[in-house]
């Protein structure tokens, strides 16, 4: 790790964290930190190697950067992607601040005095300054062109909110972070799972002699050219729309879809409309055949899963993200069941690494990275479970819930190592699944109110989850055999720097320029989130206050909640049911070399990315059964240098919006 990739990635790590929202919520050229694959990081870095890198090379092997380096810099990068935009911060400022507005415009909110059951601190306290603290945010404190001076955000409003939850935010990111080094040993090395994006990464790095491998491969320009070609060609034709033909990566067949009434009903109308998604494709060539037909034939069974049930008066769906619904029980029966299976086949390195951060005698060898991860993990994880405890929650529940939170982000982590797939549709809220299996009167209104809160800011957004961008960078990093262990200590701090930068720039560009209401699913859902808590809790008071109930849940405390409990049962047998099949699915593949489906399935399953990807998926496997068949392992080599032209052409086509929109921007004096 030289010292100048450590200030360039330092200095990038500052530049994400303080203009992620403005070009998220000012720009809106789309998400600047994109996926667990950002266009702002791949994007600019292949900018940079077909621009400025060959420049830099003429002057000697002094200025250029090495591989090693670059890849260093984008190991740094990536420790912070996750901390600035929808894996984390920009949950907070809608979900501290929107309550106080909603509560002024819902009146079944005012009338269960739902604000005053969270703990105060939870919330921004806009007492003596509401005009500027809430109506400020909601509007903007801009006048005209005049920007507003950070001094003029009205942070006394702030402070109470942040003290609170900056630490609990530290902690479970830092124990994540931890988790990683302890995970990844035995991912890349015991297992040996193929993380697509990264292998994507080295091919494009240089090697020793400084040299781009790529620049030089017709079939990569081929690829690169076609897809960048087409992504300009129709991002160009928003500008003139009367010169310029689209050229369609999607296909319509929704009229074939009365063919098929048990898919419509189970969501499945996008199946009917098929599209190219040209990095999907790329990556997964270089997968397995069995995760890419699963991929592919996993959106499918479920929505006629789904279909069929909903045909027969069973629901499916739910009416809320923060309510129990079968679907997010299935989701959650396959998160544990991968959990159960990733602690089963690393057990024997897991205990070793446990017993050496515990001062005790491993029964075989560790590395110090991985110990002290498992220092970190657990010191973290305790601080993390103490802070929910003093936010009122009880500790048995602050156990469970950690466990359950943390699962989210280790199975997500394990999807981006093993299928490279870098959008996530499946939400598994932890706060909902212990609802589902303690019930109303257990929990109590604070308590689930509490778990609400925590899981709006923690686990809303698995497709831009920290710990998956942990994962990534640990394996780029040990494939140019950085020190991870120093490694670790930098992605810390930038952990912590990142935090410290991300919030309040988040919270003064919303001030500037008014915080998100209205958009696209998209750029909406964190302002969502925000009023899914306490819109549960006006029907759980009003149904316990229906059932004369009330008194008693809000009376209830420690062991006394399980004397109480009374589970769904279509919730609890949901997730048992899918919890046996992926674990099924799991042991079978692990038994038979022939087994056709992956455990993985149950985090693509039915949401958003499954129905827009399993065409891409479907065409790599395709394309990978044909090429190993007739040309063999000679021809599927040799394709491997389209495919990388394939992603960094559909790559840098994405941060091509990101590029024209800040020029027109900063010329214009507003987004286009």
């Amino acid at each position: 790790m030289s010292t100048r990739s450590i200030i360039i990635g330092v200095l990038g790590v500052v530049f994400i964290s303080a203009f992620c929202y403005f070009f998220d919520g000012v720009i809106g050229q789309g998400l600047f930190i994109s996926s667990l694959m950002p266009v702002a990081v791949y994007g600019t870095l292949i900018l940079f190697l077909l621009t400025l890198y060959p420049l830099l090379c003429r002057f000697g092997k002094g200025v250029c950067l090495s591989g090693r380096e670059l890849a260093v810099i984008v190991c740094l990068i990536l420790l912070a992607c996750g901390i600035p935009g929808r894996g984390l911060v920009q949950y907070l400022p809608p979900a501290a601040m929107f309550p106080h507005h909603d509560n002024r415009v819902r009146p079944g909110w005012a009338s269960e005095d739902v604000l005053a059951i969270a703990p105060p601190q939870m919330l921004a306290d806009i007492k003596g300054n509401e005009d500027r603290a809430l109506d400020g945010y909601l509007t903007g404190l801009s006048v005209g062109d005049r920007r507003i001076s950070p001094l003029d955000v009205p942070w006394s409003a702030w402070g109470r909110t942040l003290v609170f939850w900056v630490p609990i935010m530290l902690t479970a990111t830092l124990a994540l972070l931890g988790l990683a080094a302890v995970f990844h040993k035995q991912w890349v090395h015991h297992e040996q799972l193929p993380y697509p994006i990264t292998t994507f990464t080295q091919a494009l790095l240089p090697d020793e002699n400084g040299r781009l491998a790529f620049l030089g491969n017709r079939l990569f320009w081929i690829g690169f050219l076609l897809v960048f070609g087409i992504q300009f060609n129709n991002y160009l034709l928003k500008w003139l729309p009367d010169f310029l033909i689209p050229i369609k990566t999607s296909f319509d067949f929704s009229a074939f879809a009365s063919l098929a009434p048990a898919l419509t009903k189970g969501n499945g109308m996008t199946l009917f409309q098929p599209c190219i998604i040209f990095p999907v494709l790329g990556l997964a060539y270089f997968l397995s055949a069995d995760v890419s037909f699963t991929m592919t034939v996993t959106p499918f069974a479920f929505a006629l899963i789904y279909g069929l049930f909903e045909m027969h008066g069973v629901a499916f769906g739910g009416t809320r993200m923060l309510g129990p619904n079968i679907q997010q029980s299935i989701f959650a029966g396959g998160y544990f069941a991968i959990v159960l299976m990733v602690m089963y086949t690393g057990r024997h390195y897991y205990v070793n690494v446990l017993r050496s951060s515990l001062a005790l005698r491993p029964r075989e060898g560790t590395d110090s990275y991985a110990v002290w991860g498992m220092r970190a993990f657990l010191a973290c994880t305790l601080l993390f479970i103490i802070q929910l405890v003093v936010a009122g929650l009880d500790w048995q529940l602050a156990i469970v819930y950690t466990f359950l939170a943390f699962m989210v982000h280790v199975v997500v982590s394990r999807l981006i190592a093993e299928t490279g797939c870098f959008m996530v549709g499946t939400y598994v809220y932890p706060c909902v699944m212990i609802w589902a299996f303690c019930g109303t009167t257990a929990l109590g209104p604070q308590s689930l109110l509490i778990m609400f809160l925590v899981s709006t800011i923690l686990v809303s957004g698995p497709g831009w989850a920290p710990m998956p961008f942990f994962v990534q960078a640990l394996k780029l990093g040990d494939l140019y055999q950085v020190d991870l262990k120093r490694l670790l200590k930098w992605g810390a701090m930038l952990v912590v720097l990142s935090l410290l930068i991300a919030l309040p720039c988040t919270i003064y560009w919303q001030y500037q320029c008014g915080a998100p209401t209205t958009g696209s699913p998209t750029t909406s859902w964190t302002r969502r989130t925000a009023s899914f808590p306490f819109e549960n809790m006006v029907e759980i008071k009003q149904r316990l206050r229906a059932q004369g109930l009330l008194e008693t849940a809000e009376s209830l405390h420690g062991w006394s909640r399980f004397a109480h409990l009374a589970p769904d049962g279509k919730q609890v047998s949901a997730f048992l049911i899918a919890m046996t099949v992926a674990l099924i699915f799991s042991l079978a593949r692990l038994r038979f070399a022939w087994w056709p489906l992956h455990p993985m399935a149950f985090v693509f399953l039915g949401g958003f990315p499954a129905y827009y990807l399993w065409f891409s998926f479907m065409l790599a496997w395709l394309t990978k059964l044909a090429v190993t068949k007739y040309g063999g392992a000679k021809l599927y080599e040799q394709l491997k240098p389209l495919m990388i032209g394939f992603i960094a052409g559909g790559v840098l086509g994405g941060l091509l919006p990101m590029l024209v929109g800040s020029a027109y921007y900063f010329t214009v004096g507003h987004p286009p």
